[in-house]
């Protein structure tokens, strides 16, 4: 399921009916015939009529859904398009996300913001050519994209959805053509060795199901957010502190001219609580809760979320006199999120098979955003086996926010095997072939914006000979000590490495400084003592390197009982979910993170006083 506009994206519709709609088909078809090069008028007027007629056509009957027969009526009329000596489109896609949304936002027990949206999102793709030669993967004009987004209007009028999708597809339709010509023409001057297809086939699927519906009840809820928010009250060190609900219901399209005709639903929710504090020295500390499940009455129990909160609070307070790490070369054991942020941030981009784009210059692979020329390879020890199946709902009792039936492409989704016995055999594809990969396994998503790429759905991690969190720990204790150290670290969470919250997940926390490096600074962290075993939390501290090689050195991973959840929604990226066991990793290096810290306020928060004023 794609969250990825689902909480963002305004409603803006644009609706152009009457007399006015035939005169503007009539002036952009004259426009596009005079503009681009090599077209003659007659062509132009052939089509013309083509539209014409097509434009004033009854609506096609396909039950009481009225965006599907206005997505399927418009679909048709545009694989007509023709004018001599320009290339035709050979492949259009429409996708819509109709989307309501409910959010709701507090602090210290009183509400902040309560919204409800409802939002269509038209994705249109057209490809003119071939699959052979199109006008994508191309890092001219455009940057090779074969379509992009727009607002259509959220009331079910048929002749308001048509235009908004006409003007939508006209346009891209001419982007195309010339991002195709402007292609051919490098193609010609330059030598593209081994250059795969543009596209690749793909069996029309159909499945129509019935629209979702949500209930919401905004007093039950906005209660539900106060009473959450109100227990911070209690934490006078928390320099600021919320909790957001965020629910919705997506009924999602999908029609092409292959002849996939796809309508599935689904539900959301997202419950967030975070937290600030500031250090005496400067530094800023965040920590976050992040619950997921279908439905807002699926949420854990409030009695669970507080003392989750309470637990939270506790480690900013301890987090608050902590002292800094320095420096420290040695083992690290990833539990809990640490593990999942940490297969995410080296592994989850670079195992996403995509094309070399015509244009682009001598590729430089930047360590884990490409991982295809390590096919064949060990990159884990022989132990892991990696694979991704987005067919999965749940793991255990977890929601997997990641999970889909069909992709954005309209390929069914499909397991494929990453890893086996510790070496890179496959990669998540989409329909964009590679050198190595040359079909779909269902794996094609859009982020959050109108780009189309590959990107992971349900990313299992999994280790054969796995031990207890007891033994891991003992074992941490034992590699520190063969390096002659006084303590190892174990590290309970990673910052996401694009900032903000938008990879966040169970109990994921803070946000990354930014920056090039490909792990995120590293979020409750403690020194583990080799003469007793005794924990001390540490901060300020920032991997030095940190890359996918770094796997190879992997010396334990966890059991059943130490794998963790994690999943990502809202972002740059599609909605994913991921699952590993804790991991103890030798030789990583850590020093402390030199930056210019915030000077305290001046005055006390009110709530850190004795006598608040009434």
């Amino acid at each position: 399921m794609s969250m990825k506009d689902f909480f963002h994206r305004a409603q803006a519709p644009a609706r152009c009916v009457g007399a006015h709609s035939v005169r503007g088909l009539v002036f952009d078809v004259w426009r596009l015939a005079f503009v681009l090069p090599g077209m003659r008028a007659v062509g132009g007027c052939i089509s013309l009529l083509v539209l014409l007629s097509a434009g004033v056509a009854a609506p096609a009957s396909s039950g009481n859904d009225v965006v599907f027969k206005a997505l399927a009526d418009e679909l048709k009329r545009s694989m007509t398009l023709h004018l001599d000596e320009l290339d035709r489109p050979y492949f259009v896609q429409y996708g819509v996300d109709d989307n309501i949304t409910y959010s709701l936002t507090a602090a210290y027990g009183a509400l902040v913001n309560a919204d409800r949206n409802h939002s269509r999102v038209l994705h249109t793709q057209v490809r003119v050519g071939s699959p052979e030669l199109d006008n994508s993967n191309f890092v001219g004009r455009g940057g090779g994209r074969v379509g992009g987004v727009t607002d259509l209007p959220t009331e079910d009028d048929y002749l308001a959805l048509r235009q908004a999708i006409w003007r939508s597809t006209d346009k891209h339709f001419k982007d195309g053509v010339e991002t195709l010509s402007q292609k051919r023409a490098y193609l010609k001057d330059r030598t593209v060795e081994d250059r795969p297809p543009d596209f690749s086939k793909a069996a029309p699927a159909t499945a129509v199901r019935d629209r979702m519906t949500l209930s919401f009840k905004d007093a039950v809820w906005e209660d539900y957010t106060r009473r959450i928010s109100a227990k911070f009250r209690e934490f006078p060190h928390l320099e600021s502190s919320e909790v957001s609900l965020l629910a919705g219901v997506e009924n999602r399209y999908l029609l092409n001219s292959e002849g996939s005709q796809l309508r599935n639903g689904d539900t959301e929710t997202v419950l967030r609580v975070s937290a600030d504090a500031l250090t005496d020295d400067g530094e800023r500390l965040s920590d976050q809760l992040s619950y997921f499940a279908p439905t807002p009455e699926a949420l854990p129990p409030m009695e669970e979320i507080l003392a989750d909160l309470v637990q939270m609070a506790n480690r900013l307070a301890a987090a608050r006199r902590a002292p800094i790490l320095q420096d420290y070369t040695g083992p690290v054991l990833f539990e809990g999120q640490a593990a999942t942020q940490l297969f995410r941030q080296l592994l989850a981009r670079g195992i996403t098979g995509q094309a070399d784009a015509v244009g682009s210059q001598r590729r430089t692979s930047s360590g884990s955003d490409d991982l295809e020329n390590r096919l064949g390879k060990r990159i884990l020890p022989t132990s892991f086996q990696i694979y991704d199946d987005p067919r999965r709902e749940k793991f255990r009792k977890y929601f997997l926010a990641g999970h889909y039936e069909y992709d954005d492409e309209g390929v069914p989704a499909q397991r494929v095997n990453i890893v086996v016995n510790g070496k890179l055999e496959g990669m998540v594809m989409g329909r964009a072939p590679t050198k190595q990969f040359a079909l779909s396994n269902g794996h094609g998503r859009r982020g959050g914006g109108d780009s189309m790429r590959s990107a992971v759905g349900c990313l299992f991690i999994e280790a054969t000979n796995g031990v207890s969190a007891a033994e891991l720990k003992k074992q941490l204790r034992d590699a520190a000590d063969g390096e002659g150290l006084k303590y190892g670290l174990r590290v309970e969470g990673i910052q996401s490495r694009s900032g903000g919250s938008g990879a966040s997940g169970f109990f994921a926390r803070g946000a990354a400084r930014g920056g090039s490096r490909t792990v995120g600074d590293p979020i409750s962290i403690y020194r583990v003592y080799v003469a007793d075993g005794r924990e001390e939390l540490v901060r300020g501290c920032e991997f030095n390197s940190l890359e996918v090689q770094s796997l190879r050195r992997t010396l334990a991973a966890g059991n059943a009982d130490t794998v963790t959840v994690q999943n990502s929604v809202i972002g740059a990226t599609p909605s994913s979910s991921i699952i590993a066991p804790a991991i103890l990793m030798g030789e990583v290096e850590l020093s402390r993170i030199k930056q210019e810290a915030e000077k305290k306020p001046f005055l006390e928060a009110p709530l850190a006083r004795k006598t608040v004023e009434r």
